[in-house]
């Protein structure tokens, strides 16, 4: 039986630990969304004023961005939101790719008819965002389509990894939104997965899934102004 001493600590970790949950995803959101720019520095007591936490959780979150790259904890300043460079999107999407592709691989060998089913409704709803023009619909569903296929692999690293990268995908496509491609093609390549994933191709689906991904990257770097002597295919997401 656990001493009284000992249950009030645990019981202190539980709590502070559940303050962290819930303050993290909002920290995340506000970073990925632009609330603060690139070398902005986060004061902690007004976060905690907003938040309504005391500094000790508050801090426990900024530790996990900064695992994930989203701020930089500086000695005697404190936490600073990173600035996303060309080099670390461009590997990111590389190892998107991979990532998906492999998902993509594993999904399509299993073929799970209410999987497939489930595709083929997002690649209709995708379809209508693009008819109707709806970028911010269109982009929804997307990330929805490929974060489906991304735990259909049933693979914990993987779907964790993807994640985290995912955040940093999230940061420079908002920041970007209104430069991207966004016509009557956009979304071709989701037509042309589910094909590949029906018929029972999965080298076919490997390649196609990873090739979609590259794509992507380079449209983001160059509505980015990273490479704006590459020519943007229609492949926005």
């Amino acid at each position: 039986m656990p001493k009284k001493n000992e249950t009030k600590l645990t019981e202190r970790i539980v709590a502070r630990s559940s303050m962290v949950s819930q303050i993290l995803p909002r920290l995340r959101q506000d970073v990925v969304e632009g609330r603060w720019k690139p070398g902005e520095r986060l004061i902690e007591p007004v976060l905690c004023e907003q938040f309504g936490v005391s500094r000790t959780p508050m801090r426990d979150a900024l530790r996990v961005l900064e695992s994930e790259g989203l701020v930089e904890l500086i000695p005697h300043v404190g936490a600073v939101v990173t600035n996303p460079e060309a080099a670390d999107i461009s590997g990111t999407f590389d190892i998107l790719a991979v990532l998906e592709a492999t998902a993509a691989e594993k999904a399509t060998r299993d073929r799970s008819p209410m999987f497939l089913a489930k595709l083929k409704k997002l690649v209709a709803k995708m379809d209508a965002a693009v008819n109707a023009g709806d970028a911010a619909a269109y982009i929804k569903v997307n990330d929805e389509f490929h974060r489906r296929i991304v735990i259909e692999s049933g693979n914990p690293a993987l779907i964790d990894i993807h994640e985290h990268l995912m955040w940093h995908v999230h940061r420079v496509r908002h920041a970007t939104y209104r430069n991207l491609p966004f016509t009557k093609d956009t979304g071709r390549h989701h037509d042309e997965l589910l094909a590949l994933m029906e018929a029972g191709d999965a080298p076919g689906v490997f390649s196609a899934m990873r090739a979609h991904m590259l794509d992507v990257g380079r449209n983001v770097m160059s509505a980015s102004g990273w490479h704006p002597d590459v020519e943007p295919s229609a492949e926005v997401a």
